[in-house]
């Protein structure tokens, strides 16, 4: 059984900061060209360079994987809402 600490905790201030800089600094980059595949290339990239810096003392590999499916998960989530999300009236 997965320790519940690591999923569905409220996000800190300071993740939401840094969120939004990592999503900002995409919108930068994909203004310039990068398609949303070479984008996911580097999130996921970037995703396994974090998973291997987790101290296993606190987390173990299958406990992070999990944080890391839940949020892939959520951001889905989040994704098709504002996607389906009405714009403006009509």
């Amino acid at each position: 059984m997965t320790d519940s600490r690591f999923v569905n905790v409220q996000a800190r201030d300071e993740f939401k900061v840094a969120y939004q800089d990592v999503v900002d600094l995409l919108r930068k980059h994909a203004g310039k060209g990068l398609t949303t595949i070479e984008m996911l290339a580097i999130v996921a990239n970037l995703c396994g360079k974090v998973l291997a810096m987790q101290d296993q003392r606190k987390i173990s590999v299958s406990e992070a994987l999990v944080v890391l499916h839940a949020n892939i998960e959520t951001g889905n989530q989040e994704a098709v809402a504002m996607m389906s999300a009405p714009v403006g009236k009509a």
